[in-house]
């Protein structure tokens, strides 16, 4: 089941993630800092056309890849991932200057307490560019499945771990 979440526009996600993206959104609100959806559920078309892009300007699929997930690949398929904005800030929507807005200092503070996590943090195990404004919600069980399958090699890493 997906929910739109409306805010100057409209953006698909699973119900529980937009319930808890609107919920710590309001949850800012108050200190100044607004939260806005840029990209929540993607289809394969679209995230085809996408990587399609990050060929044509990097030069191969592979590192096309190293910014953009191939089609079938992508967070952005699962409806539990979502590309995060400074409303005061639109200069920085998917920049790696999103990293040095309220809104990206606040998630980063905050952002657990709403199941809430950046995807692609610098140095990740995946080896993917950093992507500040990219978040998924990990709050219900079927989200950890979800992300092993969209990330084998971080469910990789993971299950190599001593411990």
């Amino acid at each position: 089941m997906t929910l739109s979440v409306l805010c100057l526009w409209v953006e698909r996600m699973d119900y529980e993630a937009a319930e808890a993206f609107f919920r710590m959104a309001f949850a800012v609100c108050s200190q100044g800092v607004w939260l806005i959806p840029i990209s929540g559920f993607r289809s394969y078309q679209t995230q085809n056309l996408l990587f399609q892009v990050q060929i044509q300007r990097r030069g191969s699929p592979a590192a096309a890849a190293l910014i953009s997930a191939p089609p079938g690949h992508s967070e952005h398929h699962t409806g539990y991932a979502l590309d995060i904005g400074d409303g005061h800030r639109a200069d920085t929507d998917t920049m790696e200057s999103f990293a040095h807005t309220a809104a990206s200092a606040w998630l980063h503070e905050h952002g657990h307490e709403y199941s809430f996590e950046e995807s692609f943090p610098p140095h990740n195990p995946l080896g993917v560019e950093n992507k500040p404004w990219h978040w998924r919600f990990t709050g219900p069980p079927k989200a950890e499945a979800i992300f092993a399958w969209a990330h084998p090699l971080e469910a990789a890493a993971h299950a190599k771990a001593p411990g």
